[in-house]
């Protein structure tokens, strides 16, 4: 049971169920995790899933975007969007252990450096909101502006993701690929 009810396209305005419609007709989510909440604010509902979208043809990687979303819902400690985020970091390819050792809080090993990369400066992003000038420089050194400024864009959209989640009260499937320690 979440804290906050699902929303039924019959009770919704015009502008929310056209939201509801676009996204059903792409096939995206409705009605679980923080969705559920989403579906309360059109605009709120509609910008979060342009900001998906983006993600899935940006300038980092489908696995990079999953080091910067399990780092950021972690962060959170949002249990629904870890399990999700898991999930589809192993359809990435990520390793099992890089999921575990940010979900342990420990630095994985990484085999590409601009992976490392990204997880480097989401930590710092995380931890203290900005980058030192030593973290900004080997940011732009290993990733370049456009992957920068797309970390941070990830961050974004995955700490609203995840307060969403917290705030929903939307809880993991008991058989999920991982749990949030």
């Amino acid at each position: 049971m979440t804290r906050i009810p699902v929303l039924d396209r019959e009770d919704m305005d015009a502008e929310q169920q056209a939201v509801h419609d676009k996204i059903v007709a792409n096939n995206a989510r409705v009605g679980f995790g923080p969705a559920i909440g989403y579906a309360y604010s059109a605009g709120v509902w509609q910008i979060h899933n342009t900001s998906s979208a983006h993600l899935l043809d940006c300038s980092l990687t489908n696995a990079q975007v999953r080091i910067v979303s399990l780092m950021t819902v972690r962060h959170w400690k949002a249990a629904y969007p870890w399990s999700a985020q898991a999930k589809t970091a192993l359809k990435a390819g990520l390793d099992p252990a890089i999921i575990e050792a940010i979900n342990d809080g420990t630095d994985p090993d990484f085999d590409d450096p601009a992976d490392a990369a990204v997880h480097a400066a989401t930590r710092e992003l995380l931890a203290t909101g900005t980058l030192s000038e030593d973290g900004f420089r080997a940011a732009e050194r290993d990733l370049g502006y456009q992957r920068l400024v797309e970390v941070v864009g990830a961050i974004g959209h995955f700490c609203t993701t995840a307060l969403m989640a917290n705030v929903v009260g939307v809880m993991p499937a008991p058989d999920a690929p991982s749990h949030l320690k």
